[in-house]
């Protein structure tokens, strides 16, 4: 019962140590755009019914990097703010998503994400993640709602078409997560999101090793307390 009760104990601090380190900030530096990126305007009417929400813009990956750290990839939650300087260190905070927010995102990221290539793809996720986080409506769609994409040209169709496939395939998923998703925020920023592969836990020779020598001891010592 002893054994147990520190185990619990030893459990509860690594939780709470976690839950702290999430609550945390981090020291980021916008790098720039992917690529140009497909340009495209939208419109969200929760937050005006007649000024675009974005005008023209070029859609797609953002470039990070953590000071003094590796690269990463983002995409934008919020808009309606600017990116801020290139090269610039802004303090974000790290936080995280909820509720059939979260769920949605999770989706969208598993069965999307890992397959982006071209300018379309990638402007068509930005897309969807806007598609995601701002609608208000009941459907997810980037043609109706609160939030849509505006314009008729054929660029406009093609990405369109393409954002609302990942919608649906996102809705419809049910496997595991594959990804950690962090919420980057920013007071006067866009706010942002970003994905963590999940890595299958798949022990390597010397884990099996050690693993099958625990189990022996586990084995001997239960041996040794049976009555005789």
């Amino acid at each position: 019962m002893k054994n147990i009760l520190v185990a619990s104990l030893i459990a509860a601090g690594a939780l709470a140590s976690q839950a702290a380190f999430a609550a945390s900030t981090v020291d980021i530096k916008w790098n720039g755009v992917d690529t140009a990126g497909v340009k495209l305007s939208t419109m969200d009417t929760s937050t005006s019914a007649s000024v675009p929400v974005t005008s023209n813009y070029a859609t797609t990956a953002l470039n990070y990097s953590y000071v003094g750290g590796d690269s990463f990839i983002a995409y934008c939650i919020e808009p309606s703010e600017g990116n801020g300087r290139i090269g610039r260190t802004q303090t974000y905070n790290v936080e995280s998503f909820t509720g059939l927010q979260a769920q949605h995102l999770q989706g969208l990221f598993s069965t999307a994400y890992a397959g982006l290539t071209t300018y379309n793809d990638k402007a068509a996720f930005q897309l969807a993640v806007w598609e995601t986080v701002l609608e208000t409506g009941n459907s997810l769609n980037v043609n109706t709602g609160s939030f849509t994409l505006l314009g008729d040209a054929a660029a406009n169709a093609t990405v369109s078409s393409l954002a609302n496939s990942f919608l649906a395939q996102a809705l419809a998923y049910t496997g595991p997560n594959r990804y950690a998703l962090t919420k980057l925020t920013n007071s006067g920023l866009q706010d942002l999101i970003t994905a963590t592969p999940l890595a299958a836990a798949v022990p390597e020779p010397q884990s099996y090793a050690l693993l099958l020598a625990g189990l022996g001891a586990v084995g001997l010592i239960a041996r040794r307390r049976l009555p005789r």
